[in-house]
């Protein structure tokens, strides 16, 4: 590769050292507020399934999957635990990869620093690298495909632009938001490598080669990942705790959801959230664009929200196709969040966070050069580096100061006492009784008899399949959502025909009492807020 990579400055040795130790730092105040044991919602879906190695809800993330399921190894904690750990290794290796980033982009060290300890304390990322979830994992990916591509475009080598190919590919397994960046990079790929005089010809080949092989095969192993949760199919999975019992609720039959490859498509196209994805853009669009502006005051500094502006701007003056790539990943994920309506929607913004902490050390890094470079214009070329070094020392102890009090209480108190003011519905931690869940899923668990068949709602849902299941071995009993597709609030007609199945076999119990139910079937409360059916 002849291109000119000026632009792009070289690691050295400190960097081995000082990026790890920024991890390492992370994990350690992520590790010690780690929501200790068993959550509601998708969190307890995301624990219950990493063990029974089943397909989740859309897009059923495989890939995230089996490699939670390798810290379900470790002897370490709780089983709820290990699995929430998972979320603080990925928090801290995209802590890590900001920094590294910064470094190859804007230069200084302490703008490399500034950077990955703003992602590392932002409350929103914050949190959900301390429970069982999806998007700080995205993060981690789409931010070493980003480390990924630059080392390429600085070295040369090939091996680097596949590497950041075949993560793309896994991506389709992890999140979503991961492959919105495919745009980006596709346009990155081809400003860098149609330079004219940039590559020779056998070059071009080789890169794209690498580019779409890597790619390729990251998409093959997330699709056998994909067959091998599908084929084991335990009782807990998705398709047996929310689709098949409610298949008529979207207007299918069990011949329609009887191959993988029509289960694939029923998990990729999100039938589930297809209601929320671009219905009505003109009204979406600017709601959603305003939450995402009142977010970033919350999530950082003043001080931090100039730099970003300045790294905006600044990096297209540092190294513009850089600029672009991350204007364009950044831009794209927007598109797609600002017209997906779902009540869970802030969540989204956390990928988008990546591309912000980037902007903010550019940023800084941007101010730290331009006073070196005034320093330097006055023939004060010794006192450049230190006034520079100066005041990045200042502007880190202003942003950090930010989020210092915080920091030092939740470090002190063992718990993050900040998510009281985060309203996530949905994505509870109850730091005040953060054993509710285990609590009230093993009420649920103790009061039905084996062999039973109890309908839940989705909160409730796989915290008692993971008391069931994992914890007491007790594999007779099957939950199922009891009303899984949002708007609907009568049972299937599948449901129906289910219940009337199983009603002269298998005890069958209700967390409600529906009205279709209630008009056919005697209904005793049994406890813990249960209803059984007795027969007609």
């Amino acid at each position: 590769m002849k291109s000119s990579t000026a632009t792009l400055l070289p690691l050295a040795r400190p960097d081995a050292v000082l990026a790890p130790l920024l991890g390492l730092a992370s994990l350690a105040l992520y590790i010690r507020t780690l929501a200790p044991g068993l959550l509601d919602g998708d969190s307890g879906e995301f624990q219950t399934l990493v063990y029974s190695l089943g397909m989740t809800h859309p897009t059923g993330y495989p890939v995230y999957v089996l490699l939670g399921r390798l810290f379900t190894l470790l002897p370490l904690g709780g089983l709820a635990w290990r699995v929430n750990l998972f979320s603080s290794v990925l928090g801290a290796l995209t802590v890590s990869c900001i920094y590294l980033i910064v470094r190859l982009l804007a230069g200084w060290r302490l703008a490399a620093v500034t950077a990955a300890l703003t992602l590392a304390v932002a409350p929103l990322f914050w949190a959900f690298s301390i429970i069982t979830e999806l998007y700080v994992p995205a993060c981690a990916f789409l931010s070493v495909i980003i480390l990924f591509l630059l080392l390429w475009r600085k070295s040369g080598k090939w091996a680097w632009l596949s590497a950041a190919a075949l993560l793309g590919g896994l991506s389709l397994g992890i999140h979503t938001s991961v492959a919105l960046a495919a745009p980006g990079v596709l346009v990155y790929l081809a400003l860098t490598t149609f330079t004219p005089r940039s590559f020779s010809r056998q070059e071009l080949g080789r890169t794209w080669l690498a580019a779409i092989g890597g790619a390729l095969l990251g998409i093959g192993i997330a699709f056998i990942a994909f067959l091998i949760l599908d084929a084991r199919n335990p009782a807990a999975g998705y398709y047996n705790a929310t689709v098949e019992p409610s298949l008529s609720v979207w207007g299918m039959t069990p011949a329609d959801f009887d191959s993988p490859l029509e289960r694939l498509q029923f998990l990729y196209s999100a039938r589930q959230f297809r209601y929320a994805m671009f219905a009505d853009p003109l009204v979406t669009m600017p709601s959603i664009a305003r939450t995402y502006m009142d977010i970033l005051p919350e999530a950082f500094a003043p001080l931090s929200l100039v730099l970003l502006g300045a790294g905006v701007i600044g990096l297209f003056f540092l190294c513009w196709k850089e600029g672009l790539l991350l204007l364009l990943g950044w831009g794209v994920q927007l598109v797609f969040i600002t017209n997906y309506n779902i009540y869970d929607v802030i969540v989204f913004f956390i990928p988008t966070f990546v591309f912000l902490t980037l902007w903010i050390g550019t940023g800084m890094g941007a101010l730290m050069s331009t006073l070196a470079w005034g320093m330097r214009r006055l023939r004060w070329e010794r006192g450049a580096a230190p006034a520079a070094a100066l005041l990045g020392i200042a502007v880190i102890g202003l942003t950090v100061q930010f989020r210092e009090e915080m920091t030092i209480n939740a470090w002190k108190a063992r718990l993050p006492g900040f998510i009281r003011n985060i309203e996530i519905p949905g994505y509870p931690y109850m730091i005040g009784n953060p054993l509710a869940a285990q609590l009230e899923a093993q009420g649920i668990v103790d009061g039905v008899k084996d062999d039973a068949i109890v309908f839940l709602s989705w909160d409730l849902l796989y915290p008692c399949y993971f008391v069931a299941h994992i914890q007491e071995g007790r594999t007779s009993l099957d939950f199922h959502e009891t009303y899984p597709q949002e708007g609907v609030s009568r049972l299937a007609d599948s449901t129906l025909a289910y219940i009337e199945t199983n009603i002269d076999q298998r005890p069958i119990y209700l967390y409600e009492r529906p009205s279709e139910l209630v008009a056919k079937y005697k209904m005793i409360n049994t406890g813990a807020g249960l209803f059984q059916i007795m027969g007609k």
